[in-house]
């Protein structure tokens, strides 16, 4: 009986050596790394262009300086800076045009590529009657508005810190679609 506790005694002790020494194993191994997470155009909005965030941003997406721009052609998007050199508005473009590419990242507030001037009013418009949706839509039109380029019509909401540049001159075709989306801060 004697002979048999030390053998139990003896696969306890390897069962328990073995458990330690896994262990130490699955500790010993290197912690996963994960990717660092990409800098956005909204993250490097107000933003002096000195800072790590805004210079990580236009070395990933190959900008260059131009002015008071900084055009990141690759990837459809330009970033205008003030007299500080502050980035005050990212300018997306919608298609491929003018040396840029379309931007592929998603669009502000909802907005979508093919939106027409129509379906952007109806976004950014709201019920009538605040406590009666029933009483109808009141269409989100624009705080102030014109085509100062003579080519696309732009709608300024201020209240929502985008102009939406449309690919038509004219306020009255509702089925322009969006040329570029300029996003403040």
């Amino acid at each position: 009986m004697n002979k048999f506790f030390n053998a139990l005694g003896i696969l306890a002790v390897i069962a328990l050596f073995a458990t330690a020494c896994g262990a130490q194993v699955v500790q010993a191994q290197p912690e996963e790394r994960t990717a660092p997470k990409a800098v956005t155009y909204e993250s490097v909005l107000n933003k002096s262009l000195n800072t790590k965030d805004a210079a990580e941003f236009i070395a990933n997406n190959n900008c260059t300086s131009s002015g008071q721009f900084q055009l990141c052609q690759s990837v459809g998007l330009s970033l205008w800076t003030d007299a500080n050199q502050t980035i005050k508005t990212a300018y997306l473009y919608n298609s491929n045009s003018d040396d840029f590419s379309a931007y592929k990242g998603e669009l502000p507030l909802g907005l979508v590529s093919n939106d027409t001037m129509e379906t952007v009013e109806k976004k950014f418009g709201q019920p009538k009657v605040e406590h009666a949706p029933q009483a109808g839509w009141e269409l989100g039109l624009p705080d102030e508005s014109g085509t100062p380029d003579h080519i696309h019509y732009w709608a300024t909401y201020k209240r929502f810190g985008v102009t939406i540049v449309y690919n038509s001159p004219t306020v009255n075709d509702k089925g322009a679609t969006i040329y570029a989306v300029l996003v403040s801060k």
